[in-house]
Formats: C-alpha cells, sequence, structure tokens
C-alpha cells in the first residue's frame, strides 16, 4: 500500500464538505488510512506553510495564512492506495490549485468558485479546500508534522 497526505482546510469543513471528499476518494480506490482533526495554531500552521511563506513575494502572506486557518479546525488525513502514483491520482482528483481554473470534475472545480484575484482583493488566501502532499518528501514531512505535533514543538 502506498499513502499521501491530505489536509481539509477551514473551508472545507465550514461547508461539510468532508464525507462527500471522501467518497470521491474511495470510488477512485483511496482509502482513509488514519485521520485527525486539529485545532490549528499560529506555530503549526507557520511551520506547514515555511517553505510557501519563503517563496512567495508577498508580504502580507503570513498575516492571510493566520486570518484564514488559526484558532479554526482542520482535518488531516492519510489516504492509501494500491497505485504507486497516489500522490500524482490525488492532486489530479482534486484539481489545480485556483479553483476557478479547475476542471468541473474535480473536487476544486465541483465544490469552490475561488480566484487568486479575488483572495487577493480580499486580502486572504485562496479557499480551495484541500492541501494535498506533492512529493514523497513532503508526505513523510507533513505526515510527521500533523499527526505528531504538540505545542510544546514549537
Amino acid at each position: 500500500m502506498f499513502s499521501t497526505f491530505i489536509m481539509l482546510k477551514p473551508d472545507a469543513i465550514e461547508a461539510h464538505l468532508e464525507e462527500t471528499i471522501l467518497d470521491i476518494f474511495e470510488r477512485h480506490d483511496i482509502k482513509v488510512i488514519r485521520r485527525k482533526a486539529v485545532y490549528v495554531s499560529e506555530a503549526l500552521i507557520m511551520k506547514h506553510y515555511a517553505d510557501v511563506i519563503a517563496n512567495l513575494d508577498i508580504p502580507d502572506f503570513p498575516d492571510r495564512i493566520r486570518n484564514e486557518f488559526v484558532g479554526k479546525t482542520v482535518h488531516v488525513f492519510e489516504l492509501g492506495s494500491e497505485s504507486e502514483d497516489v500522490i500524482k491520482d490525488v492532486r489530479k482528483i482534486i484539481g489545480t490549485t485556483e479553483p476557478i481554473h479547475a476542471e468541473i470534475n474535480t473536487i476544486r472545480g465541483r465544490f469552490s468558485n475561488d480566484s487568486f484575484k479575488q483572495a487577493e482583493a480580499e486580502h486572504r488566501t485562496v479557499r480551495n479546500l484541500i492541501h494535498a502532499a506533492d512529493s514523497p518528501d513532503n508526505v513523510v514531512k507533513e505526515m510527521d508534522l500533523w499527526f505528531n505535533w504538540k505545542e510544546e514543538n514549537a
């Protein structure tokens, strides 16, 4: 069994999409191996997004992350499949990062219509429902971070 990591973001939780999204993965023979609801602290979300923050030229991006995540709950999952391409498969099912450009048969294309332009106008992050690890190294890193996090790690 091969595995990957996903996080259902606050916008997915607030829209009560968790079971709907998990059913979509199940139909693609991708199963939940483990799951956890996590109340998001500033230290945790900043650690998760550290590389993104370092690589983006958006000065207030850390504030946008704080506003979207801190004090809210996310649900994290280890998903498993017999396919060694599970990371790529999951990302294809989710759709492109900007929901307005995601194909309609993807999770983001079906359940979000947000855009980078709208997010920028409102000084927030794009609400795209879900994060998925993009490489085997990030699967390990993100699962360790989210499933083993304790505030004293901060």
